[in-house]
């Protein structure tokens, strides 16, 4: 399985204790992590993939258990 973290700079500790607890959850998975630098501070992205499918996409973050739920509902 692979993750993909999309997220914006002021979610990047976010994004980091997220890869974490997925790898603990599957330490088999695969976990991207792409931070999407923009030059406005306005900017902001927080995304979750599982292969290609958008399992959560928000101008905020969510806690890490909901987002490790919905990937499992998607494995």
């Amino acid at each position: 399985m692979l993750v993909v973290i999309v997220y914006s700079q002021q979610f990047t500790d976010n994004a980091k204790s997220l890869s974490d607890a997925v790898k603990k959850k599957w330490p088999d998975a695969g976990v991207n992590l792409m931070g999407t630098f923009g030059k406005t501070e306005s900017f902001s992205r927080y995304q979750v993939q599982v292969g290609r499918d958008i399992i959560y996409h928000s101008d905020s973050v969510t806690d890490n258990n909901s987002i490790i739920d919905l990937i499992e509902e998607r494995v």
